[in-house]
């Protein structure tokens, strides 16, 4: 096989996997916290999660029509004891896993402030605490998952090695799970909830700066981005998903 056809075959054994794994995660629901009022999901425009509801009275309206700034909640981490990886664990792994917790859910509210502070524009500016005309963001952390930190050369076995781009791989692949609510600021009421896992994503690894959360951090980094994204531009905007593979420039 030549130089070309290897790259050709690297990368279509690549795609392939992307394809079958982007299917298998939209097919899989976050974890249900009972942080989400019992709502039928709606289609909306933010399609860069899994499940999204919006109260009929909010739909097809721009955001910054109703309110003039974002409150980012401290993040709700009462529901990850409850989850299997948790439950599994001894006691001092679970004390650690809670630290992990904390900080991972501070690092949430700082990444979603700083988006939406920093979105280039006319952004709807952060607001110190609830109140008429602010958007109140609430999150909770429901799935933590930690990626596998020690990599070694066994794993290219399990992955994908594409000339130029290093080791892909998806072995000892970590997950995260967030749900949502929106409140309006001057009354309380939740008019929209939302709902999203997400795996790690495939992606050159470089064993040096790899950590037990690393994909959780890129992740948290994605939702913050796509979140600013959507409450800063029209109701005709639509924000997608983005890709689970991340390649190295050639």
């Amino acid at each position: 096989m030549t130089s070309r056809h290897f790259i050709a075959a690297s990368i279509a054994g690549v795609f392939a996997f992307v394809n079958t794994s982007c299917h298998l995660l939209d097919a899989t629901p976050a974890a249900n916290s009972g942080f989400n009022p019992s709502t039928a999901p709606t289609k909306t425009r933010a399609e860069f999660v899994q499940q999204a509801w919006v109260d009929k009275d909010y739909r097809g309206k721009s955001v910054k029509d109703q309110f003039s700034s974002v409150y980012i909640a401290p993040v709700n981490t009462s529901h990850m004891a409850a989850q299997s990886w948790w439950q599994q664990q001894t006691g001092a792994r679970k004390a650690e896993l809670a630290s992990d917790t904390k900080a991972l859910a501070g690092r949430m509210r700082n990444e979603f402030q700083q988006a939406v502070a920093n979105y280039p524009g006319q952004n709807l500016p952060l607001a110190s605490g609830p109140g008429k005309g602010v958007l109140v963001v609430e999150l909770a952390l429901v799935e933590l998952v930690p990626s596998n930190a020690y990599w070694n050369a066994g794993a290219t076995a399990a992955g994908f090695v594409v000339p130029g781009a290093g080791l892909l791989s998806a072995a000892g692949a970590g997950s995260i799970a967030i749900e949502g609510r929106l409140r309006d600021g001057s009354n309380s009421k939740i008019f929209a909830t939302f709902k999203d896992r997400r795996k790690d994503k495939v992606a050159p690894v470089n064993i040096g700066s790899y950590t037990w959360y690393h994909g959780a951090e890129g992740n948290i980094g994605d939702w913050a981005a796509e979140f600013a994204e959507l409450i800063n531009t029209p109701p005709g905007h639509v924000v997608k998903r983005p890709s689970p593979v991340t390649l190295m420039p050639w």
